[in-house]
């Protein structure tokens, strides 16, 4: 038996509620270019955050720190980058410009 075996008869299955801090007000898509990137709303402050992965290889619960203190005060907004968390993985357009445009779709799409 594999540790991961143990550990799923011991705590049961994973899911992804377990991994996070706060639960999303709102999540969707932003269709740019052909691919689908996710974002999620969360708290309902007067101003926004809005949290830009820091690299290009890494997802939006990175901030799942952060997200629920700011999300008192504040409307905080992440987003995955193509390739990972529930966004679209195409084969191609992992440039440093389709990470600045998908960032700006989601602006757009949200009204920020």
């Amino acid at each position: 038996m594999t540790l991961a075996q143990i550990s799923i008869i011991l705590i049961g299955q994973p899911t992804n509620k377990m991994i996070r801090a706060l639960e999303s007000a709102a999540s969707g898509f932003v269709e740019r270019d052909g691919v689908r990137l996710a974002w999620e709303r969360f708290g309902d402050g007067p101003r926004s955050i809005y949290f830009v992965p820091t690299w290009t290889i890494v997802h939006s619960r990175i901030w799942k720190m952060q997200v629920p203190y700011l999300a008192r005060h504040f409307t905080v907004v992440t987003f995955d980058p193509r390739g990972n968390g529930r966004s679209d993985r195409p084969a191609t357009g992992y440039t440093l410009e389709d990470h600045y445009l998908d960032t700006v779709a989601v602006l757009d799409e949200l009204g920020l």
